[in-house]
């Protein structure tokens, strides 16, 4: 059992998301940073952002949550990202602007240190979209340790991700983390049984993977593995809105994984932090100290 604070990298976009009543620091990714360095890691972002307002803003809020920046690259004629975020009884859709600086995320010699030091990382789909992002994160992925835990959180987005994407992404990765809306997605990326649960079971084989985790709002989750399947049954909230909460919840679990804890306590620990950002305000709320790991 690990005791000793964890080296947790994401990678992947750095982005504003613009609400009706303002501007909130976001993206998948950064928010899976500011978690994991909440729930006691040493937590790094590799990302890119751009020479304006906003990236300064952006690397001066990621490293007041305690999240090493110094592997955000720093783009002198993209923007930073931004998304245009709508919410509808709590539940958000996105516009997510195109050209942006975490788009043109490079690989450099300067990067490798980070990967061969990282316990754990996490990647998606859309901070793939362009093949100079999507050959860093793979370049870093190769570059990891062979001991290094690499966690592939789908976040299917628009028409960001495509079978090529998708395929190779889950086979380079350790833990698939998807939620009941991607699920049906997967499926026609990749086919399968039409049952949810013997799916999984066959993507875990196929890929050979460590486990499979299926999100499922206030009902919890499942996850599937080698030893078979758990469930976590989740606890209704008085819901603000969800932004950040499955980011949240992938920290968790992955943090308790790398303590050491049995799966079904990995479930059950992320159902209560992802819950607990669901009735915030905002993807990257402070978390009560009761849910630290480390």
């Amino acid at each position: 059992m690990r005791r000793d604070p964890p080296c947790v990298v994401a990678i992947g976009a750095v982005l504003w998301d613009v609400f009706p009543d303002g501007e909130r620091l976001g993206g998948a990714p950064a928010n899976f940073a500011v978690h994991a360095a909440a729930l006691g890691a040493r937590s790094a972002m590799v990302s890119c952002v751009g020479d304006d307002a906003r990236g300064k803003a952006a690397l001066e809020i990621l490293s007041r949550y305690g999240v090493a920046t110094d592997t955000v690259q720093v783009h002198a004629h993209r923007p930073t990202g931004t998304v245009n975020v709508t919410l509808v009884d709590g539940q958000p859709t996105y516009e997510i602007v195109e050209g942006v600086a975490w788009d043109a995320i490079t690989w450099c010699s300067e990067l490798a240190p980070i990967a061969r030091s990282a316990h754990a990382l996490c990647f998606g789909t859309i901070d793939q979209r362009e093949a100079q992002s999507r050959r860093a994160i793979t370049n870093f992925l190769d570059a990891a340790s062979p001991d290094c835990l690499r966690v592939f959180d789908i976040n299917f987005r628009q028409h960001y991700h495509n079978y090529e994407i998708v395929r190779e992404s889950i086979a380079r990765a350790d833990v698939l983390k998807l939620n009941d809306e991607e699920v049906v997605l997967l499926r026609d990326y990749v086919g399968g049984e039409e049952d949810v649960d013997a799916f999984l079971t066959d993507i875990l084989a196929r890929f050979d993977l460590q486990c499979v985790i299926l999100t499922l709002g206030e009902h919890g989750c499942r996850v599937v593995s080698e030893g078979g399947i758990c469930q976590a049954v989740g606890k209704r909230q008085q819901v603000v809105n969800t932004v950040g909460a499955g980011d949240a919840f992938t920290a968790a679990y992955v943090m308790h994984l790398l303590a050491g804890a049995p799966m079904q306590i990995c479930a059950e620990q992320a159902n209560a932090v992802g819950g607990f950002v669901t009735t915030q305000d905002g993807g990257m709320p402070p978390l009560p100290v009761r849910f630290r790991v480390f």
